[in-house]
């Protein structure tokens, strides 16, 4: 019985994920709607997955040591860079550029 409680939460806790609150976005001289940006992180692997409209732009594992990373991506044409960097806390900041200009903090607590 042990066993199979011990399994079932290692199942459970193997697939974690932890969603950043999204952000809405804007270009320099763009007139259409908002763009959505969002966030998710497989804690089990730390694998972080941006999204802009949730076309997926952004899908890497952070530093297995630091959980930290600096990641490319394109949307639109447009390069995407973000920035993530893991505290003492384990909270999971990263910092989203769109062609150079911020577009964008998720965190992920």
């Amino acid at each position: 019985m042990k066993n199979i409680l011990i399994a079932s939460m290692i199942v459970l806790l193997a697939g974690c994920t932890t969603i950043a609150p999204s952000q809405t976005y804007r270009p320099a001289n763009y007139s259409g709607a908002a763009w959505d940006i969002t966030g998710e992180m497989d804690d089990a692997h730390d694998m972080v997955i941006i999204k802009i409209n949730n076309e997926i732009v952004i899908n890497h594992a952070l530093e297995i040591w630091s959980g930290n990373g600096e990641f490319t991506g394109i949307y639109k044409g447009k390069p995407v860079t973000a920035s993530c960097m893991t505290d003492a806390s384990d909270t999971t900041n990263c910092f989203v550029f769109m062609n150079g200009e911020k577009a964008a903090t998720l965190t992920f607590d």
